[in-house]
């Protein structure tokens, strides 16, 4: 793009219509002309010119109308093809849209304070200017400290001003000047697919948390080479922002078949690290750091090392490359899986090969690609497998590394021209790498691989080859006692870092837990992986159903158990379970006897492990009444009739603060494995129920939390509260309420007037063994058991009747 810009020639007499999109954006403040007239290579007449131009087109292709304002970020899925224009969607403020982060340059909490329900906190901080220093969003660490908005336009007038001829000619004149030299200790990190400014801005967001000191160690030191189009069109504002990073940045331009292995040639040629991690910006990072990678590189005597990587879905995406026993294509090892239902080796173990992310000496990757005329398709498995036969050294996996891959294929998982470059791989690897049969071995499996050769389909990725990894023993028939199954628990939770925010995210796994406990394998597939395709592993399916119903695979003995929203469970869902439960007697009963099917009773519960009484006091709550969950969008009334009363109340939870004043809300999350402190702590633990749970009989189990805690609960009256410490209740009883006259007239006394020091523990006691995850695993158990012997049987009954 030209650093000139040229004239707008469109009229602008009439002037934007009376509350249009351009009108409200004029009215907003939220428009940065020089900022758009950059991205647009044009000049406009005036603001209301220029409003037009971005509402009737930029919008569409994706400008930015304002450094704070990136629409992908604020909306990435409805800013080139929606009618409704993201700017003025974020102005009307619908669905928590001033809640949200709209650029890395703005974060709206730290910028704005308490949120005013009349303006957007973006349009309400440029009210009197520019601000000196940006409020930086909590992912945008990586730009350097005080970025002002000169510095940023000034960014970007570099950005467009650069003549891209000269950053073509770096990818493919550097045989012409001499490699970098090599500077000890730092680390070079070569990105892919860098072809919008969301790709870019994820790329560095992924990189600064894991360059980070931690335990100890400091932080490792790196520079950033960012491979983009030769059109950067898409990709300006995210280049302009890159020009502010804490880090040094380079960017390499990728251009025709194979633009991106040298694309990456030039970008090693001109690297000063002297370690190079290849990665992509689809790729991620959740556990681990960059040092880490460098103490795992020295102490496997690695040539190359490359992480477990996670899906999405937070699936295995592959732990390396294998291949078949008779084949010659790459198959992501253990793709599919859920990483739980692996055991990994303590530190690392050897892989043929791997693809991006990977780490390897910066020398020995210049090596091996100066001669490379291999296309883009499997390039990166590739230079793996020739860093390990160039330094007679392993490709190591280390499990206790563990990247994601956001979605989306990776530059080097197709190609313009499949089958040039898979006949280019082939002529590479015509004797493909050893020592997938011994890592078959070691891991236990016996797979069966799928599929066609992708040299025979080369325009048919979705059908290359695959494995189905089955477990060795499924073929020798071992019969163990007692018996081991593979157990699934699916839940509603989403997959995303927000379901730790989910009790049945942590229901979940405290069942998996105890299931585990009893010699039993168990996995939690989140919402998104209920229909995982390695679900042929599993023995045994337990649905947790609240929110959503699951999906089940077949050959499965399966297992429904109700522990809420049971008006949204119909007979048809639960005709097709093996065995059925739910947290309410009342429910089971009636359900048992309308639709015929019998569902047994089995109450919520609590985990011993994480609830007990504590007595490390929560000081922000003593005295309080405390209450933890979100709001659902609604004001509970425990919560506000609490307030109301006068009783001092701390609310931990989101979407709290159109309900509530803000000083009664303490927080957004309490971490699950200290939340007992809290319970205890308090004055009185508030609980209460869905309606439909309510009405059912279905209790809560934060309520058997609260009480396994010494906490002193407060909760709506449900039927079946007293049955279940019947006995050992406090002489009053449970602290309940049916009306608001009730609920004011227990918290107008002490809550030592309900419990005492003696009950409370009583109490704890009895739940903690009665009412325990393990508890529920052992009923569950048996009765899964007892179901698959009589299966058997039956089937024995009809084989020799026939």
């Amino acid at each position: 793009m030209s650093s000139e810009v040229e004239p707008h020639s469109a009229a602008s007499e009439t002037g934007p219509p009376p509350g249009s999109a351009t009108d409200r954006i004029l009215a907003s403040g939220v428009f940065d002309v020089e900022w758009y007239q950059h991205q647009a290579g044009l000049t406009f007449a005036d603001q209301a010119e220029a409003v037009s131009h971005y509402v009737e087109e930029g919008r569409r292709a994706g400008w930015s109308p304002h450094p704070l304002f990136l629409p992908a970020r604020f909306d990435p899925k409805r800013w080139d093809h929606d009618e409704t224009d993201p700017l003025v969607a974020y102005l009307e403020g619908a669905n928590g849209a001033w809640e949200k982060s709209t650029s890395p340059l703005f974060d709206p909490a730290p910028a704005h304070g308490p949120l005013r329900p009349d303006r957007a906190p973006l349009a309400s901080l440029l009210e009197d200017g520019d601000p000196q220093t940006l409020p930086l969003a909590p992912d945008a660490c990586w730009l350097r400290d005080g970025v002002t908005l000169p510095d940023v336009r000034e960014a970007l007038r570099e950005q467009v001003g650069e003549p891209v001829d000269e950053v073509d000619e770096e990818a493919t004149s550097w045989r012409d000047s001499p490699a970098a030299n090599t500077v000890p200790g730092l680390m070079s990190v070569v990105v892919t697919d860098c072809a919008s400014t969301s790709e870019v801005l994820a790329a560095l967001g992924a990189i600064e948390p894991v360059t980070r000191a931690a335990d100890g160690r400091p932080a490792q030191p790196v520079e950033v080479v960012l491979l983009v189009p030769d059109e950067r069109h898409q990709v300006s504002v995210g280049l302009a922002l890159a020009r502010l990073a804490r880090w040094d940045v380079r960017v390499v331009s990728v251009s025709g078949p194979a633009g991106t292995v040298a694309a990456v040639t030039a970008a090693v040629h001109g690297s000063r690290g002297e370690h190079t991690l290849l990665m992509s910006a689809r790729n991620g990072f959740r556990e681990g750091t960059l040092a880490d990678w460098c103490t795992a590189f020295s102490e496997s005597g690695a040539a190359v090392v490359h992480p477990l990587v996670l899906s999405s879905r937070h699936l295995v995406s592959d732990a390396g490359v294998v291949y078949p026993p008779y084949g010659k294509d790459p198959v992501p090892f253990l793709g599919g899986m859920h990483p739980d239902s692996v055991e990994w080796p303590a530190r690392w173990f050897s892989v043929p090969g791997a693809p991006v992310p990977l780490l390897a000496r910066t020398e020995s990757v210049r090596a091996v690609l100066s001669d490379d005329k291999a296309g883009d398709l499997w390039a990166d498995v590739s230079l793996s497998q020739r860093l390990a036969v160039q330094e007679g050294r392993p490709v190591v996996v280390v499990p206790d590394l563990v990247g994601i891959r956001r979605g989306g294929a990776v530059a080097f998982d197709s190609s313009p021209q499949p089958e040039e470059d898979l006949l280019a791989f082939r002529t590479t690897w015509r004797q493909v790498p050893s020592g997938s049969a011994d890592l078959f071995q070691a891991f236990g499996l016996s797979p069966v691989f799928l599929g066609v050769s992708a040299l025979s389909a080369p325009e048919k990725e979705r059908s290359w080859t695959r494995a189905l990894w089955l477990q060795a023993e499924a073929r020798i028939q071992v019969v163990e006692s007692p018996p081991s199954l593979r157990w699934a628990i699916k839940t509603a939770a989403p997959s995303a870092d927000r379901k730790r925010q989910w009790g049945d995210f942590h229901f979940a796994n405290s069942l998996a837990d105890a299931l585990r406990a009893l010699g039993q394998r168990a996995v939690v597939d989140h919402r998104r992986n209920d229909d995982r395709f390695s679900s042929y592993t599993d023995d045994v399916v337990v649905t947790l159903r609240g929110l959503f119903a699951m999906t089940l695979p077949t050959n499965v003995t399966s297992v429904a158990w109700v522990i809420s929203h049971p008006d949204a469970v119909t007979a048809r869902e639960l005709e097709s379970y093996d065995l059925r439960y739910a947290a309410s007697p009342g429910w089971a009963r009636d359900v048992s006897s309308t639709w015929g099917l019998p569902v047994r009773p089995l109450l919520q519960c609590t985990d011993p492990s994480r609830f007990y009484i504590d007595d490390e006091p929560v000081p922000e709550v003593v005295g309080k009444a405390v209450f933890v969950g979100n709001s659902r969008g609604e004001a509970r009334p425990v919560v506000m009739h609490t307030a109301a009363s006068g009783t001092p109340i701390a609310v931990y939870g989101e979407q709290w603060e159109e309900f509530l004043p803000p000083e009664t809300v303490a927080g957004t999350y309490v971490p699950n494995e200290i939340l007992r402190r809290y319970y205890r702590s308090a004055a009185w633990a508030l609980n209460d129920h869905w309606a439909d749970m309510r009405d059912r009989g279905f209790v809560s189990n934060r309520v058997f939390d609260v009480l396994a805690s010494g906490g002193r609960l407060l909760t709506d009256e449900i039927e079946g509260l007293d049955e279940i410490t019947r006995t050992v209740l406090p002489e009053r009883g449970l602290a309940r309420f049916r009306t608001t006259e009730d609920l004011d007239a227990v918290l107008a006394e002490e809550s030592g007037a309900w419990y005492d020091e003696t009950s409370l523990r009583a109490l704890s006691d009895y739940v903690r063994k009665e009412h325990s995850f393990g508890a529920r695993a052992q009923v569950l158990l048996e009765d899964v058991l007892a179901h698959r012997a009589a299966r058997r049987a039956s089937e024995r009954d009809d084989a020799g009747s026939s």
